[in-house]
């Protein structure tokens, strides 16, 4: 028998509609298979669409299972703050309720949504779990491999971090660099199945509170993807080892999608107790595209 669901379209780290990270949204998942979501999820053929079901804990507001056109992820960063965005944007979360939870597979994750009057305006994400530095990188001739770049484009501090998510991040010297990478697909999944890394995250520093990043993450069927927030809560461990230790937020601004076309932003807060990170926060814009029904 043939249902048919609703979905929201929307479009996330951004203020400008078909720019951004590309989001489906089905606001009420529950008569779904595993099998039916990972098929709705090939369809759309986005980075992510998401699947919202009732929570198990009451005080939550949903459980959201992520879909990419290749499997099923514990987290991710643009389909936490869409989902939020849509389900504000829609009514199902009440004008004045701010602050809410989504149950993910990394657990718990506390969402912020923002408003300019009536209008849904964004998300802010709190990540489930503190960043974690993984095994240590392959030599830097191995990535500048991968990236299609010179050995001298490479810096000397590649590392893996995880928030629930592991990405190995890559700084290179320039903004250029980062612009002429061309990623080896071959070179990246053998890479990315003997390091047990998801995604691929050469970053570029602008200035103090700016960076350039880009992620490719093929083994989940994401070529290269417009704007990660699960790389980015990852990439706030490897920028708060490198800061003074004290009791302070860094805030940074991180664009991504510029090569690809769907130019992002993203808005990442990073709090610390001495050398300890005690929370990563991860934030952005986003702007609905399209809605719809899709037939089972």
């Amino acid at each position: 028998m043939t249902r048919s669901l609703r979905f929201f379209t929307c479009d996330v780290f951004t203020r400008t509609r078909f720019g951004g990270n590309q989001l489906a949204v089905l606001p009420d998942a529950s008569s779904l298979s595993d099998a039916d979501m990972q098929s709705i999820a090939k369809e759309f053929n986005f980075s992510e669409t998401t699947f919202v079901l009732p929570p198990s804990d009451k005080r939550h507001t949903a459980r959201v299972r992520i879909f990419t056109p290749g499997g099923e992820l514990p987290f991710a960063g643009h389909p936490t703050v869409g989902t939020a965005f849509v389900l504000a944007t829609i009514g199902v979360i009440a004008k004045n309720v701010s602050d809410i939870v989504f149950e993910e597979g990394v657990g718990p994750v506390p969402v912020t949504i923002a408003r300019d009057g009536a209008s849904v305006t964004g998300a802010t994400l709190t990540a489930a779990r503190l960043p974690e530095q993984g095994r240590p990188a392959p030599p830097r001739e191995a990535l500048a491999g991968l990236l299609g770049v010179a050995s001298d484009d490479v810096l000397d501090s590649p590392e893996h971090w995880s928030c629930g998510l592991p990405f190995l991040v890559i700084p290179l010297a320039s903004v250029e660099a980062l612009s002429r990478c061309a990623f080896d697909l071959a070179l990246s999944r053998e890479l990315v199945a003997a390091e047990k890394t998801l995604g691929i995250y050469p970053v570029a520093r602008v200035d103090a509170a700016t960076w350039r990043v880009r992620s490719f993450a093929p083994g989940v069927g994401i070529a290269e993807d417009p704007a990660t927030g699960s790389a980015a809560a990852a990439f706030a461990g490897w920028l708060a080892r490198r800061a003074a230790p004290g009791d302070a937020t860094l805030a940074v601004t991180l664009h991504q999608g510029i090569e690809i076309g769907r130019a992002s932003e993203l808005r990442v807060a990073i709090d610390r107790a001495g050398n300890r990170v005690s929370a990563v926060r991860v934030g952005g814009d986003a702007v609905m595209v399209s809605e719809g029904k899709i037939s089972v």
